[in-house]
């Protein structure tokens, strides 16, 4: 019972973060925002082990997806990456401003990889990179 009030309280506040910041501002946000913004979309993303948003519509795909069928999309990826996050980069791909944040594998047998969610500074633009990132070149976090 308390694990299920604590996720639901971590899922809220990260919510509220996530819809604080993504919509309409355009403040620069913390290290630890990017974090929870991106724990946040990979849950929502139905990328975890928890159930995917409702509303379908709003679901953000990869720049490759090998299927055109939304709920095939969320079988491929459900609980495919650990809900907290492993590190994070200052930096998004092609050396833009933004955020890198590191998700690892569920499958305990890919260990020198992990998925990146990058974002702009205000934490929009966010996306699930198609493209793994080396796990040795993420500041891993405290």
């Amino acid at each position: 019972m308390r694990t299920v009030i604590f996720l639901c309280v971590l899922l809220l506040s990260a919510n509220c973060v996530y819809s604080q910041f993504v919509a309409g501002q355009t403040k620069n946000i913390t290290e630890t925002e990017a974090i929870k913004i991106a724990e946040n979309f990979i849950i929502e993303n139905g990328y975890t082990d928890l159930p995917a948003m409702s509303d379908k519509k709003n679901l953000v795909f990869e720049s490759i997806e090998w299927s055109s069928d939304v709920e095939e999309i969320l079988k491929e990826r459900h609980n495919t990456l650990q809900k907290k996050a492993y590190g994070i980069l200052n930096g998004r791909k092609g050396n833009t401003v933004g955020f890198t944040v590191v998700f690892l594998f569920v499958d305990n047998s890919i260990k020198k990889t992990g998925r990146a969610v990058t974002m702009d500074l205000d934490g929009k633009n966010i996306r699930v990179e198609h493209v793994d990132i080396f796990l040795k070149a993420v500041q891993k976090k405290s």
